[in-house]
């Protein structure tokens, strides 16, 4: 059975896990350690989520901003197991999410995907996200 959590607390379960499926998602990225984990459930307006089958087999971070126009939110680095894809996890972890979201009165959601992620494009589109036309930077600190 599919458990969708929202995690509260780092122990070394959560570490491994997420070390894992980081890998899958960026293979040459950097690994997140306890302490960044620590400093991700523990900030005001950021959200792990995991879901587990009992195992940690998906995740996703949910970021949450105030502007002058409204509460905005970002979903980032949605992973699911390899060995789980195909079976619903990043649907119901995103659905979660976005239920979640609602209740934080945001006015939208967003989330960047590559092009080359074809699966991952599909999801986005089939729970309700629509591509938009607009660029995306990024300027690079460290």
């Amino acid at each position: 059975m599919l458990v969708i959590e929202q995690v509260k607390e780092i122990n070394a379960e959560i570490v491994d896990a997420l070390s894992r499926l980081m890998l899958q998602l960026s293979p040459d990225g950097k690994i997140p350690g306890r302490v960044n984990l620590e400093r991700i459930v523990s900030r005001k307006g950021s959200y792990l989520f995991i879901a587990r089958n009992p195992d940690i087999i998906a995740t996703l971070t949910l970021l949450v901003a105030e502007s002058p126009l409204g509460a905005k939110a970002w979903i980032e680095d949605v992973i699911v197991d390899k060995e789980a894809r195909g079976q619903q996890v990043g649907e119901k972890l995103l659905i979660h999410a976005i239920d979640f979201a609602k209740t934080l009165d945001i006015s939208s959601i967003n989330l960047t995907s590559m092009p080359e992620r074809v699966a991952a494009n599909k999801l986005y589109h089939k729970v309700g996200f629509e591509k938009r036309e607009t660029n995306v930077y990024r300027l690079m600190i460290r």
